[in-house]
């Protein structure tokens, strides 16, 4: 016998219920409770609308000057003409951004700001020109925009501190204010008056102790109302509202500044998950082989360009496989992750050898590239020959019940690593728990 399922009466049907025994009351309390439900509706979804996507924004316009600030460092030492060219499109991205945040917000600082990066502008065209830089002036005018962007950020803090205490006016007053009339109702609607004032009350008091919570930074909270009326709706876009703030200030501190892909906190988070879906997948560790020898022997600003270039090669072949759970994150340094279906890793391991074989060569000089190798010191100072750098993948089939934890995981998958790196070239195996290679 299939279980009947609880009956559920909307905030609606018990103001109709009500009004029905109490008259024009309890009429009196419908309308303004739905308005100050209404009110308060709204003031979350601008939240939702206006603040989230100013905070997006301003995370941009950080990481975009920083960038520029970077490129403009690069291109004074090293000359090369495609610094520009990505100095301009992040230049123009970056103006695309103020525009849309000077849409939503119209203080002066987004004035200042505009007259700010236009200083900028015109001292890092100059540079970019072949001319003779004012590097103080021109650190002295990053700084600055930076910090009308982080003055900014702070002044979007304070209203959406602002809007949050306006929330709880109005969660008081519609309470004030609709018991206030609820109770003056007549005697024979006492009873069911009584249980909506104290199911509504109970409500709004969750609200309230959940807008605190999310404002103090607990992103995870859950007001613990059930669904199936208004207050409930209210309640899931405070909880969408605050997992979408955490996703936000994850992406931001987790990611990593060279690839911009997820970091450790949340490749644990997934294995994690997957472990709970009892699920199987492959995890697959990726290490570049020759990579010191590389940055030994052409620097860090070409390593790093080797590496980022390396993650988007590894995102583009994983994405392409169409396996919308697939995860690329960026351990750190030269080592990957992915994450996919266990049917589509072997898929994955070709396609994302066959890009960095392609990809690695032009890294190299013409010499280097033709002698397929490179002279340099290992990590014992003893000189020797280095291949040019190729790919080592260890993928690690997981089954329901082979592992309990990420660590576990990552343990083995990096033992497999070690011995895959032992064969010259690019290569990959596959293995599950208990196999041997």
């Amino acid at each position: 016998m299939a279980q009947s399922r609880p009956f559920k009466i909307s905030l609606v049907q018990k103001l109709i219920l009500s009004f029905a025994l109490s008259g024009v009351c309890l009429i009196a309390a419908l309308v303004y409770s739905i308005s100050g439900l209404g009110a308060m509706h709204k003031m979350e979804q601008e939240i939702a609308s206006k603040d989230l996507k100013a905070a997006t924004i301003i995370i941009r316009l950080r990481e975009l000057i920083v960038a520029q600030e970077r490129l403009t460092g690069r291109f004074s030492i090293l000359k090369q003409p495609e610094y520009s060219l990505i100095h301009d499109r992040n230049s123009d991205e970056f103006r695309r951004e103020l525009i849309k945040l000077s849409e939503i917000n119209k203080g002066s600082s987004i004035a200042a700001l505009e007259a700010s990066y236009a200083s900028y502008v015109v001292l890092s065209g100059r540079l970019f020109s072949g001319k003779t830089p004012d590097a103080s002036g021109m650190k002295k005018i990053i700084d600055n925009v930076t910090r009308l962007i982080d003055m900014i950020s702070e002044d979007q803090r304070l209203d959406l501190s602002r809007k949050l205490a306006q929330s709880d006016v109005y969660e008081e007053k519609t309470v004030t204010w609709s018991l206030g009339i609820a109770f003056t109702g007549i005697a024979l609607s006492f009873i069911i008056a009584a249980w909506m004032v104290y199911s509504f009350a109970s409500s709004i008091g969750k609200l309230q102790h959940a807008t605190h919570r999310i404002a103090a930074g607990d992103f995870e909270h859950d007001p613990g109302i059930e669904p199936g009326d208004e207050i409930g709706a209210l309640s899931e876009d405070f909880r969408q509202m605050a997992l979408r703030l955490k996703d936000l200030e994850q992406i931001s501190l987790d990611a990593s500044p060279l690839t911009r892909l997820p970091g450790n906190i949340a490749i644990e988070r997934v294995i994690n998950r997957r472990l709970r879906d009892q699920a199987t997948f492959a995890m697959c560790y990726l290490d570049l082989d020759n990579f010191k020898s590389y940055n030994d022997r052409y620097g860090y600003i070409k390593a790093s360009e080797v590496l980022k270039d390396v993650g988007e090669v590894i995102y583009n072949a994983v994405n392409g496989l169409g396996d919308p759970d697939a995860f690329v994150g960026h351990i750190g340094g030269d080592d990957f992750v992915i994450i996919i279906s266990a049917d589509k890793a072997e898929a994955a391991c070709k396609f994302v050898i066959k890009g960095i074989d392609t990809l690695i060569p032009v890294h190299y000089s013409d010499k280097d590239r033709c002698a397929g190798a490179i002279e340099g010191v290992d990590r014992y100072g003893v000189p020797r020959i280095f291949p040019l750098i190729s790919i080592s993948i260890a993928a690690l089939v997981c089954r329901p019940g082979d592992y309990a934890q990420a660590a576990e995981i990552a343990t083995a998958a990096a033992s497999i690593k070690d011995q895959v790196k032992v064969s010259a070239g690019s290569n990959y195996v596959i293995v599950g728990k208990g196999d041997n290679l």
